[in-house]
């Protein structure tokens, strides 16, 4: 088994395995009125610090969904029960606060459609074929 993996997608990798649980969260904005009406903010988020800038919640963001592509991460956003701890940091962070003021401010305007940011949480794990490549590197 050979992968091109890139020295981030390593170190991902192995901050995945070594984690006991490894929290996402997929922000969103919603319809107060239309729980159908959800349009993605920014997919893939992983925050360990609340002044993360956005470029480097990206730049995270873009290894876990190459991690996923690949086959070697799975993400779940489907979990029901979670540890609230986990998420400590990503209703404290400087990202999250920028989706609630401009969905706040945005939701003032004439015709707005979304009105609610939202928090989707998750976990990533490493899937058989990502415990094989970590437990390598």
């Amino acid at each position: 088994m050979h992968l091109d993996l890139t020295e981030e997608e390593k170190k991902m990798l192995i901050e995945i395995r070594n984690a006991k649980r490894f929290p996402i969260v997929r922000l969103e904005l919603h319809n107060s009125e239309d729980e159908e009406m959800v349009n993605t903010a920014l997919n893939y988020v992983r925050i360990t610090d609340p002044e993360d800038s956005m470029e480097v919640v990206k730049a995270r963001g873009a290894v876990l969904k190459s991690l996923m592509e690949q086959g070697l991460v799975f993400i779940d956003y489907t979990v029901r029960i979670w540890v609230s701890g986990d998420y400590d940091v990503y209703y404290k962070s400087k990202i999250y606060e920028l989706l609630c003021h401009t969905v706040m401010e945005g939701a003032k305007l004439p015709g707005a459609v979304f009105n609610l940011p939202y928090m989707r949480k998750g976990y990533a794990t490493l899937t058989l074929k990502g415990e094989k490549t970590a437990s390598v590197l």
